[in-house]
C-alpha cells in the first residue's frame, strides 16, 4: 500500500510520524522520572511507617518482654545456642511486622499503586503509538498533533488500538512475604559470637533475651536497614518500572526505523509486486489460522449456551444469504436481558472463513465505536 502512494505525500506524512515519536519519546522520558519519583516517595512513606511503629513503646516492650517458656533452651555448645537464639529474635521480629502490614496494608498499598499507575502510563504511551500506526497506513487519518491529558484509556480506545495485556505485570500482590532485615543482625550475631560463656544465659535466661532484644530491635531500625527491607518488600514494582522503561524505548525505535524505511522505498511497479505479493499472501494465510484458532479456542467461551437463547426456526429467521443465516436471540448477562442478532455460518471453519468471519465482527466493532447507540447489539 504504502509504495502505491505519491512519493511526496509519504515522505511528508513520516517525517509529521517520526516528529511525534519525538514528542512522545519526550514525555515518556518525563513519564519515567514521575514514576521512579513517586517509587521513591512509596519508600520514604514506608520507612518512615515502619520505623515510627517499630520504635513505639508498645513494639519494644513487646519485643523485649520474654517468658521462660519463650527463651531458647542452651544447647551442648554456644554456637547451637546463639543459632537459636538468633532465630527466635528474627521469628519474633518477622511476626510483629507482618501484623503491622496485615492491618496497615502499607507495602501491599504501595506495590499496587505504583503498578497501576506504570500500567496507565504505559497503556497511554502504547495508545499514543497504536494511533500512528493507524495513520501509517490509512491516508485519511490525520497525524495525532498533542499527547492526551488523561491518564490511561477507555475500554472503546483499546479496542480500537489494541493495547496489549501486560503480561509481564505483578499480578499476586495479595501474597505477602516478609523478609528480614540482615545488616543489623550480623551485628547482633558478630557480638553474641563473642560470648566466652554459654553460662551467663544459663543463669538468667529471660534478662539475657532482653538486653539481646534491646540491642537487635535498635540495629534493625537503622534507617539504612530500615530502606533495603522495604526495597525489597516494593520490588515486584520497581522490576515491572524498569521493564516499562526498557520497553517503551524499544517501540518508539522500532516505529522510527519503520517510518524511515516506508519514506525510503523507491520500487518499480514489478518489483513491487516481486517483493510484497509473497509476504501478503503469507500474512493473510496467517492471519486465517490465527483467527480459525480464536473462533475455535477463544471466541467459543465469550458467551455460554446458558446465556443465550435462541432457536434455529422460520419464526426466530431474521435473514439468510449464500453463506449464512441470522436469528433472533435473547441473551441475559448479569440480571439483564437483551436482544440479540445470531450469525450462524454455513462454511466449514477454516482459515478463509475465519478470517472473513473475524474482519466482519472487526468492522461491526469499529461501527459502534463511531456510531454509538444505547443498546449495541451484541456481537
Amino acid at each position: 500500500m504504502n509504495t502505491s502512494r505519491d512519493r511526496a505525500e509519504v515522505a511528508e506524512r513520516m517525517d509529521s510520524i517520526i516528529c511525534r515519536l519525538d514528542q512522545i519519546e519526550e514525555k515518556e522520558t518525563e513519564m519515567m522520572e514521575e514514576l521512579r519519583n513517586q517509587l521513591e516517595a512509596l519508600v520514604k512513606s514506608a520507612v518512615h511507617e515502619l520505623s515510627e511503629y517499630l520504635k513505639s513503646d508498645d513494639v519494644k516492650a513487646r519485643f523485649t518482654t520474654w517468658t521462660f517458656d519463650e527463651v531458647p533452651k542452651e544447647e551442648g555448645s554456644w554456637a547451637v545456642t546463639n543459632s537459636n537464639i538468633t532465630k527466635a529474635l528474627e521469628n519474633r521480629l518477622r511476626d510483629i511486622i507482618e501484623h503491622w502490614e496485615e492491618n496497615r496494608q502499607v507495602f501491599s498499598n504501595a506495590r499496587k499503586s505504583l503498578v497501576q499507575h506504570c500500567q496507565q502510563r504505559y497503556n497511554m504511551v502504547v495508545g499514543q503509538l497504536g494511533n500512528l500506526h493507524c495513520a501509517v497506513t490509512n491516508d485519511d487519518l490525520e497525524v495525532p498533533e498533542t499527547i492526551p491529558t488523561k491518564q490511561g484509556l477507555t475500554t472503546a480506545e483499546k479496542v480500537v488500538i489494541g493495547v496489549p495485556c501486560l503480561i509481564w505485570a505483578p499480578v499476586s500482590l495479595v501474597t505477602l512475604l516478609i523478609g528480614v532485615p540482615v545488616v543489623g543482625i550480623l551485628d547482633i550475631v558478630n557480638r553474641l559470637k563473642n560470648r566466652s560463656s554459654i553460662k551467663k544465659y544459663e543463669r538468667n535466661k529471660c534478662a539475657f533475651m532482653a538486653a539481646e532484644s534491646a540491642d537487635y530491635l535498635d540495629d534493625a531500625t537503622k534507617e539504612s536497614v530500615l530502606r533495603v527491607f522495604v526495597e525489597n518488600q516494593v520490588n515486584e514494582a520497581k522490576l515491572c518500572l524498569e521493564q516499562i522503561e526498557e520497553r517503551i524505548p524499544e517501540l518508539i525505535e522500532a516505529d522510527k526505523m519503520l517510518c524511515k524505511a516506508l519514506g525510503d522505498v523507491r520500487l518499480s511497479q514489478e518489483e513491487k509486486s516481486k517483493l510484497y505479493q509473497p509476504i501478503l499472501d503469507e500474512a493473510s494465510d496467517i492471519r486465517g489460522h490465527l483467527a480459525a484458532f480464536a473462533l475455535n479456542f477463544i471466541g467459543a467461551t465469550d458467551i455460554s449456551s446458558e446465556e443465550l437463547d435462541w432457536k434455529e426456526d422460520v419464526p426466530s429467521r431474521l435473514g439468510r444469504g449464500v453463506f449464512a443465516t441470522v436469528y433472533q436471540g435473547k441473551l441475559r448477562r448479569q440480571g439483564e436481558e437483551k436482544i440479540v442478532a445470531l450469525k450462524v455460518c454455513r462454511q466449514v471453519l477454516d482459515a478463509h472463513s475465519a478470517s472473513s468471519i473475524m474482519a466482519e465482527i472487526e468492522i461491526l466493532r469499529l461501527a459502534i465505536l463511531e456510531f454509538p447507540v444505547p443498546h449495541p447489539p451484541c456481537i
